[in-house]
């Protein structure tokens, strides 16, 4: 049983995304922006895979991949950036859209000066992380403000862009922290007990698990919807 606890928490950043993935394949879900969620999830699935898979295999790797992986997990934070920056903005129309869209062209701009010239892409780069976590608390909490002056009758529990943000929002809230002081936690120099260090890894993986659900609500909430054609 301990084996099956262990291997669920080591693939966790893997079968998670199944969750979403498994979703998208059955119901087939359908809109005017889900098309950036589908961008997000089939290639953070590669990317977090492929980390996971050299971890813990890192003998089979080619010569060009022993470097680490942790250019993967870069990967998967720089798309998910992008990709719900975009979902978020193309929702709905916004007074200041402007303000998202420069936001995310400067958070573009500053991956690209800083993996160019001060940072490698091979190392998990804490100023990268807690950059991407801004920008989409920033952006989930602009969705936020609209959605509280908007005068609807929308049942927001129901309405995917909602739960998605929900989902995105309280996953950056609890991880922003956690990869910014990543290091100093597993530095013995700074952290003697790694056991809170430890502990915050398993809070990472299971708000992550919590954020793919949240996803995977949102796009089942997107299904076609069957009309039901009344008996004659």
């Amino acid at each position: 049983m301990k084996e099956i606890i262990q291997f669920l928490r080591d693939w966790s950043e893997v079968w998670a995304l199944l969750i979403p993935l498994l979703v998208t394949l059955i119901y087939k879900p359908r809109g005017h922006n889900v098309k950036w969620l589908l961008a997000y999830v089939i290639p953070a699935f590669i990317f977090n895979f492929l980390a996971i898979f050299m971890m813990h295999y890192y003998y089979l790797m080619p010569f060009l991949l022993e470097q680490g992986n942790n250019i993967f997990y870069n990967l998967h934070s720089f798309i998910m950036v992008i990709f719900f920056s975009c979902y978020i903005i193309t929702d709905r129309e916004y007074k200041y859209t402007i303000v998202l869209k420069a936001l995310l062209a400067a958070y573009f701009a500053f991956v690209l000066v800083d993996f160019s010239l001060f940072e490698s892409p091979f190392i998990l780069s804490t100023r990268h992380f807690a950059t991407g976590s801004v920008i989409l608390l920033f952006m989930c909490l602009f969705y936020f403000f609209r959605t509280m002056l908007e005068e609807s009758p929308t049942n927001w529990l129901k309405e995917p862009s909602f739960i998605v943000c929900v989902g995105l929002c309280l996953y950056e809230a609890i991880t922003f922290f956690i990869f910014l002081f990543i290091y100093p936690l597993f530095n013995k120099t700074y952290n003697q007990d790694l056991s809170f260090a430890l502990l915050m890894m398993k809070v990472y993986e299971v708000s992550f698990v919590i954020f793919c659900i949240f996803l995977a609500i949102g796009l089942y909430q997107n299904r076609p919807r069957q009309l039901i054609k009344p008996r004659n």
